[in-house]
């Protein structure tokens, strides 16, 4: 049961870090209105967060944080998503991500994985 439940959150929460690096790009090019910094923050921020998680958070990274410290800037990432799709006005999708993600690191902090 234990692996069953291991699984299925490693599925959601590959699914969340997938979802917030869509949101960033679709939170980069709604941020702006010059024609071409819409597109360099579509690419940029998705690219700046994908790095970093690569770094600090990717199972095989050389730089794998700590369990509680990766929980901690894991959140912070998905944090920060939530926050700019609720200031472009998605309350709809911030919210539900905002939770999702939370349960998600929660159980995964709780089942270290």
């Amino acid at each position: 049961m234990l692996t069953l439940l291991k699984g299925i959150n490693q599925l959601v929460y590959f699914l969340v870090e997938l979802g917030m690096f869509a949101a960033l790009g679709y939170v980069g090019f709604h941020s702006t209105t010059h024609p071409y910094g819409k597109y360099a923050a579509a690419i940029g921020l998705p690219l700046v967060a994908i790095v970093l998680w690569g770094i600090f958070a990717a199972p095989k990274s050389a730089y794998r944080l700590e369990p509680l410290y990766r929980s901690v800037f894991a959140l912070t990432l998905f944090g920060i998503t939530a926050l700019l799709l609720y200031k472009t006005g998605n309350t709809r999708l911030a919210l539900p991500f905002a939770g999702v993600a939370l349960a998600s690191e929660l159980i995964a902090f709780l089942l270290k994985q």
